[in-house]
């Protein structure tokens, strides 16, 4: 069986296939794992740059949830609040990857063979066996099946050769993202852990390190643009567009003039879904292949778990 992307939703679609008995590929463009689930190093220090932080509405992640609790993997997050209480306005649990969010993919991803710095640029199907094409020209397979987990825009490039499941694609929108990640050698945010839609700038700041299992001297901070002026300075240099939001930061916050040690922009291209599919995956038994990702059923981490699962599921019931 062949996986293509190893966010969340590929390794879901993944383990599944693995407790049944498959021999499982999975192949990443980017050079880690874990999609927005990824935890970003700029030396020594890290930021949760993508997702930050998970919530559990179905039996089936609350119990993945606490089985990563009890090893270690997650613990709950109670932010500051401007009220001063711990976790105060969650109508339900944060948790967060510990000691970065990137450990809440790492058990999905044992017993897999995962190739990464592999873009697949297309997907060939001969005598009922795929082949996935690379980038520098090089392919692998045969596979029985492909598990197509990447954002709906790659996924429908790749799905040409199947054109009924690609044209479904279309309904799905998905907008960009800007994150923002610096250190202070100061302390200097407001005595509160996170804040939400600050501006037309900002609709996200939060305290990285005050996340369970961070460890930081003065404080990393992570800022998520809107999805309006992330779309309307998408080609901007990240340099430019990092100065740009930590001065709007600085500004919504009343901060003194600090100039951060450390400061990195970073492009979601797909970050935040807009217009989902509207179904949890869809697969054909016909092709044996199908698609799966957050967009499928909306925007959370959650969400891109339950996809990945049932396509794999759905995978194994049409090949037993």
């Amino acid at each position: 069986m062949a996986v293509v992307g190893a966010g969340l939703a590929g390794l879901s679609c993944a383990r599944v296939l693995r407790r049944s008995g498959a021999y499982v590929e999975m192949f990443e463009q980017d050079r880690i794992i874990g999609g927005r689930m990824a935890t970003a190093r700029i030396g020594s220090v890290s930021y949760d740059h993508g997702a930050q932080y998970l919530t559990a509405r179905s039996a089936q992640f609350k119990a993945y949830l606490d089985e990563l609790n009890a090893t270690g993997y997650v613990s709950r997050w109670k932010p500051h609040s401007a009220a001063g209480i711990d976790g105060s306005g969650q109508m339900m649990p944060w948790y967060v990857g510990t000691p970065g969010m990137s450990s809440i993919v790492r058990p999905l991803a044992e017993g897999v063979r995962i190739h990464t710095g592999r873009r697949v640029h297309t997907i060939t199907r001969v005598d009922r066996a795929w082949y996935l094409w690379f980038d520098d020209e090089t392919k692998a397979g045969p596979f029985a099946a492909v598990a197509i987990t990447v954002p709906a825009p790659q996924a429908q490039l790749l799905l040409g050769p199947v054109a009924d499941i690609g044209e479904s694609l279309r309904r799905v929108r998905i907008l960009p993202c800007w994150a923002l990640m610096v250190r202070l050698d100061q302390r200097s945010l407001p005595d509160q852990d996170v804040f939400s839609d600050m501006s037309d700038v900002i609709r996200w700041i939060s305290r990285n390190n005050s996340k369970p299992g961070r460890t930081a001297r003065g404080e990393t901070i992570v800022v998520h643009a809107s999805p309006k002026w992330s779309r309307e300075v998408e080609d901007q240099e990240p340099e430019i567009v990092a100065e740009e939001m930590w001065s709007e930061v600085c500004h919504v916050l009343a901060l003194p003039p600090v100039r951060p040690s450390q400061m990195t922009a970073h492009l979601w291209r797909y970050g935040l879904v807009d217009q989902s599919l509207g179904e949890s995956f869809i697969y054909s038994s016909q092709h044996n292949v199908g698609i799966a990702g957050d967009w499928c059923l909306g925007r959370l981490g959650e969400h891109a778990f339950e996809s990945g699962s049932a396509l794999g599921r759905a995978i194994v019931a049409s090949l037993d």
